[in-house]
């Protein structure tokens, strides 16, 4: 029987996409507590989906980075637990897992890590391991653990699921739900994992593909149900990785702070935080470190920074008017009337190439509009380095000529 394509929306589907779109930037941004039982369901239904067994124990950890050390300490634990018998396993585990990884990587990470991730990943890994590889497992399925099945779990199920997308619903349908669902998600919960998920293997995309492949399901394409246990593990849980054997799953953000513009920002503490209180310090969605927002840094620190980016960051969190003053930087004219923004000043200073990498130049101004307080925020633009003055400078920043901004009765 010969599928017939979607063509074209009705109004109704039209109107549902957008309600799509939000369910799943809700449940991408979402900080309540995962639903353990319905994500480990959704791990059991994508294996199947793969044609694989599911994974006859999962380990749940507080933090993608907890998960990233899950992943790598848990071969450790099953290779140590092969040969065994069942009541020296946990000893041994206990014995050369704490001893070899706690040694090694403790020291590394302790200050972005709390003490008590490790005794969680412990005690999930280590006791649910030693506990259960004999009981529920035979010793030729963990002779494999190190097999890792995610391509198998996710590619092979998502081609076999976006080759049904292909056969039933016309380019300019798919183009339709692509903008108004797939890049809505994406463009809203991406900076949860830019910039900073280097090392660890993110689910950000499972949860894309599932708003995607839901929309498409609820416009009545058939052959979506594949990808089930991926949306079902993306609506309950954060990110999961899978293994031949186990699957690692990640608990929720309890925290998450961003900008007016939607990217990760909190000023005095992490803008994302997991329960085992890992988390990322960010900046206007610049991932920074985190002494620069919990303690600041002075001048001297900053200009030490080799990321330009960062520095970028620091000079803002300090505030441009103060790091101008004490990294001495050198005025270009005199400081004059703001023509847009009338009882305000604009002043221009030339900015060394450390700490941009190129030259430039930064205008302080000052914001047209008054904080909830009543006082104005002063703030730095970069500029060319070409631009001869500080009135020419904020006429750039706008797109127009010095004499059009001279003539301004107050910028927008």
């Amino acid at each position: 029987m010969t599928t017939k394509k979607i063509e074209k929306l009705t109004a109704d589907q039209a109107a549902m996409l957008p309600k799509i779109a939000e369910e799943w930037i809700a449940t991408g941004l979402s900080t309540e507590p995962a639903d353990r039982s319905a994500a480990e369901e959704g791990v059991r239904l994508a294996y199947r989906a793969a044609k694989l067994e599911p994974p006859p124990f999962m380990i749940w950890v507080d933090s993608p980075y907890a998960g990233a050390f899950a992943q790598a300490i848990t071969p450790v634990i099953i290779s140590q637990a092969i040969g065994s018998k069942p009541d020296q396993v946990r000893a041994q585990v206990r014995d050369q897992v704490r001893d070899q990884v706690r040694a090694q990587v403790r020291a590394q990470v302790r200050a972005q890590v709390r003490d008590q991730v490790w005794d969680q990943v412990w005690d999930q890994v280590g006791d649910q391991v030693g506990a259960q590889v004999w009981a529920q497992v035979g010793a030729q399925v963990w002779a494999q653990v190190r097999d890792q099945v995610r391509a198998q779990v996710r590619a092979q199920v998502r081609d076999q699921v976006r080759a049904q997308v292909r056969d039933q619903v016309w380019d300019q349908v798919r183009d339709q739900v692509r903008d108004q669902v797939r890049d809505q998600v994406r463009d809203q919960v991406r900076d949860q994992v830019k910039n900073w998920s280097t090392g660890l293997i993110s689910d950000y995309y499972g949860l894309v593909y599932s708003a995607w492949f839901d929309a498409i399901a609820r416009l009545g394409a058939a052959g979506m149900s594949p990808w089930n246990g991926h949306a079902q593990v993306a609506r309950n849980a954060y990110w999961w990785w899978a293994f031949r054997g186990f699957a690692v799953i990640c608990e929720r953000p309890t925290v998450i702070h961003r900008d007016g513009r939607g990217r990760l920002h909190d000023e005095s503490g992490p803008a994302v935080a997991w329960p085992d209180g890992w988390g990322v310090h960010s900046w206007h969605g610049v991932r920074v470190p985190a002494d620069l927002i919990e303690q600041g840094w002075g001048t001297d620190r900053i200009l030490k920074e080799p990321n330009a980016e960062i520095r970028r960051c620091a000079i803002e969190r300090l505030g441009w008017d103060r790091f101008i003053t004490d990294a001495r930087l050198k005025q270009v004219g005199d400081t004059v009337p703001d023509p847009g923004n009338p009882g305000q000043t604009l002043a221009l200073y030339d900015v060394p190439e450390q700490i941009y990498d190129v030259p430039v130049r930064v205008l302080l101004c000052t914001n047209a509009t008054a904080e909830r307080d009543g006082t104005r925020h002063r703030f730095g633009l970069t500029t060319p380095a070409d631009v001869p003055d500080a009135i020419s400078a904020a006429a750039w920043t706008f797109g127009i000529t010095k004499t059009q901004y001279q003539q301004l009765e107050r910028a927008c």
